[in-house]
């Protein structure tokens, strides 16, 4: 897959914005916030993957980075230092999954397991540099833990499915 830079650069911004619009859907679509963080979690995951095998790996890392910085502006991330931990947890992922690609499961199974071990110790060392009460600290590590391989692997296997057909349709 070759792609020009105007190539690239349409399907970043068009990735993106079909990223933020599914990452906002939690603003106008009513339902429980661990609901919400399973299917939007999962949705955006998938766009990172996407970007990965459709793209390239450098458009992956901007939307990786853009996505905790619209969580934060539409007020899921409660914190403006959440953004740094948030966009270290998906540039790993995306960066495993660009890596670990031509290894198949194995490589799908380590790129999950990066992302939730680069989350928690991302905010494992925001705070402990920072202050923040013990209950946001609690729901935040549960948050970057266990439901993040959830999130993580059906991000990959949606994506897996969705690149197939896009690129049988259009490659």
């Amino acid at each position: 897959m070759n792609l020009n830079f105007t190539q690239k650069l349409t399907r970043t911004a068009v990735l993106l914005t079909v990223t933020l619009v599914l990452q906002g859907l939690r603003i106008i679509l009513p339902m429980p916030p661990q609901t919400g963080m399973f299917i939007i979690g999962s949705l955006v995951n998938t766009c990172l993957v996407l970007a990965v095998l459709l793209i390239g790996w450098k458009p992956a890392v901007i939307v990786a980075c853009m996505t905790p910085l619209f969580a934060w502006l539409e007020g899921m991330l409660p914190f403006l230092p959440f953004i740094i931990p948030v966009a270290v947890g998906n540039i790993v992922f995306v960066t495993a999954v660009f890596l670990f690609r031509p290894y198949h499961l194995t490589g799908w199974v380590l790129a999950v397991c990066l992302k939730c071990v680069s989350l928690c110790g991302a905010f494992y060392l925001l705070f402990s540099i920072m202050d923040f009460p013990p209950f946001i600290r609690a729901s935040i590590f549960l948050m970057m833990s266990w439901p993040q391989l959830v999130t993580a692997s059906m991000g990959i296997l949606l994506a897996l499915a969705i690149a197939e057909r896009i690129q049988k349709r259009y490659y």
